[in-house]
C-alpha cells in the first residue's frame, strides 16, 4: 500500500524523518536488523536478535528484509499506543484494597515482563510512586553505603571510566550524601545505585567534555561557557509537589529553536537545573519526580538528540525516581514523538502520558492524576508564573553564597 504523502501534515512528516534518520546510521535510506538493534541499545534497550526481525519482518513490505522510509511511515501511521499496562491497571485495585507485592506479582505475570521493577509497577498501577516508599534508618543508610562502595569496587574499570576520574579530580564531591542520592532513586537496591552512579558520570562526561564535567554544577563552573542557553526556558524547575508529594518540572519544547543552540548546552541546561533540584532537596530524592511537556508545534522546536539524551539521563543516569512523564496539549508532530518514545523506551514507556483534547478535557485528566491548574505552567493553559531570570538569580546568590564557605 502506498503512502499518501499530501494527505500528512507537513510537520508530522518532518516528525517521521528525524525518527527515521535516528536508525538509518549509514544514510543509505534503509533500516536493516544491525541499525534497528543499535538504535534500541542506544537508547538503553537490549532486544534479541528475534524480536528485531519480528520487527523488520512486521515492516517490511517488499520482502528485502529492510525498511525503507515508505515502509517505515505506513508502521507509524498504523502503531497503536501500547495501552498494555493501561487496560491492566484497570483491573487492578486501589492502593488501599491491594497487597503490594501481590498485585506486582500479578503484574508481571499478566503482562510476561519479568524485569518490571518496582517503580515501573507501581507508577502503572497508581500512577504515581506513593505506594512504594523505603523505612530510613541512620542503620540502614550506612549498611546501604557500604554496599554501594562494594559494589563498586566490584564494577569493571571499563565501566566506570568516568567516575574514577571524578574520584580522582574532587573526591570530596562524592561523598555519603551523593551516594545516597542514587540509592533513594534505586530504593536502596546498592547494585543498581552503583550502576546509575557510574552512568550518571558517564553521562555528565559525554555532555561537558573532560574540561568542564568535574567541576561545581554552578553558573561559574560548569555552565560558565552556557549562560546565554541558560536563559532559554527548556526545562524549568516549577517548585511545586503534586498531590502525592512529587516535584513537577516542565519542558516547553516550543521555546527551543534548534537552530539556535546546541543540543548539548541544552542538555548541559537540563542538567543544571535538575542537579540543583535534587542535590538540595531530600524530599524530591524520595518522593521522585513528574515531568511535564508542553509538546514542540513545529520540527524547529524539536531536536531528537535533545530528546534522547534527556529522556536517557533521567532513565538510568539521574539520580531520581521518574514517576512520569506527562504531554501536555499533543499536537500532530508529537504525538509522532510519543509513538516512538513509547517504543523506544522500554518498561519506561508506560509511563509516558498523554494528557490531550480540548483545555477542559485536558485539566480534568490532569486533576484525576493530582495536578491543579496552579501546577501547571501559563504557557500550558495553566496559573503557574514561571520567571526564568528569577531563577537564575536566585541560583547564582545561592551558589556565590555557597563558594564563600569553601
Amino acid at each position: 500500500m502506498a503512502v499518501d504523502y499530501d494527505s500528512i501534515p507537513e510537520e508530522e512528516l518532518q516528525a517521521m524523518k528525524d525518527c527515521f534518520a535516528l536508525f538509518d546510521t549509514n544514510k543509505d535510506g534503509m533500516i536493516d536488523a544491525e541499525e534497528l538493534q543499535a538504535g534500541f541499545e542506544e537508547f538503553g534497550q537490549k532486544r534479541r536478535r528475534s524480536s528485531i526481525i519480528r520487527m523488520i519482518d512486521q515492516a517490511d513490505k517488499d520482502d528485502n528484509q529492510k525498511v525503507d522510509f515508505e515502509e517505515f511511515v505506513l508502521l507509524m501511521k498504523e502503531a497503536e499506543m501500547d495501552g498494555t499496562v493501561e487496560r491492566a491497571m484497570a483491573t487492578t485495585k486501589s492502593p488501599e484494597e491491594v497487597d503490594a507485592e501481590q498485585a506486582e506479582k500479578e503484574l508481571r505475570k499478566r503482562l510476561n515482563r519479568p524485569n518490571l521493577t518496582r517503580d515501573d509497577i507501581n507508577a502503572s498501577i497508581y500512577g504515581n510512586l506513593s505506594g512504594v516508599r523505603v523505612s530510613e534508618t541512620p542503620e540502614l543508610i550506612s549498611s546501604k553505603i557500604r554496599m554501594f562502595d562494594e559494589e563498586i569496587s566490584q564494577i569493571k574499570e571499563g565501566k566506570k571510566k568516568a567516575f574514577l576520574i571524578a574520584m580522582e579530580k574532587n573526591p570530596d564531591k562524592i561523598d555519603d550524601k551523593h551516594k545516597l542520592m542514587f540509592l533513594r532513586a534505586e530504593l536502596f537496591n546498592s547494585k543498581k545505585a552503583a550502576a546509575r552512579c557510574c552512568r550518571h558520570w558517564d553521562f555528565l562526561l559525554d555532555i561537558f567534555g573532560p574540561e568542564k564535567a568535574f567541576l561545581p554544577m554552578t553558573q561559574k563552573g560548569a555552565l560558565r561557557d552556557d549562560l546565554e542557553t541558560l536563559k532559554v526556558p527548556f526545562y524549568n524547575d516549577t517548585g511545586v509537589k503534586d498531590a502525592y508529594g512529587q516535584h513537577m518540572m516542565f519542558i516547553d519544547f516550543r521555546s527551543n529553536d534548534t537552530t539556535k543552540y546546541d543540543y548539548r548546552a541544552i542538555c548541559r541546561c537540563v542538567m543544571y537545573v535538575l542537579w540543583n533540584r535534587l542535590e538540595g532537596d531530600e524530599e524530591v530524592q524520595m518522593n521522585g519526580m513528574v515531568v511535564q511537556v508542553f509538546s514542540p508545534q513545529s520540527p524547529r522546536t524539536w531536536n531528537a538528540k535533545i530528546s534522547r539524551n534527556v529522556l536517557l539521563y533521567l532513565r538510568y543516569g539521574a539520580p531520581v525516581r521518574l514517576a512520569s512523564i506527562h504531554g501536555l496539549h499533543p499536537t500532530r508532530l508529537f504525538k509522532t514523538m510519543f509513538r516512538l518514545a513509547r517504543i523506544m523506551a522500554g518498561e519506561l514507556g508506560s509511563r509516558i502520558k498523554i494528557f490531550g483534547g480540548s483545555t477542559e478535557e485536558v485539566f480534568a485528566k490532569l486533576k484525576a492524576a493530582g495536578i491543579d491548574k496552579d501546577k501547571v505552567a501559563e504557557k500550558a493553559g495553566g496559573t503557574l508564573v514561571l520567571d526564568r531570570e528569577k531563577y537564575l538569580r536566585e541560583r547564582l546568590a545561592v551558589e556565590e553564597e555557597e563558594e564563600k564557605k569553601l
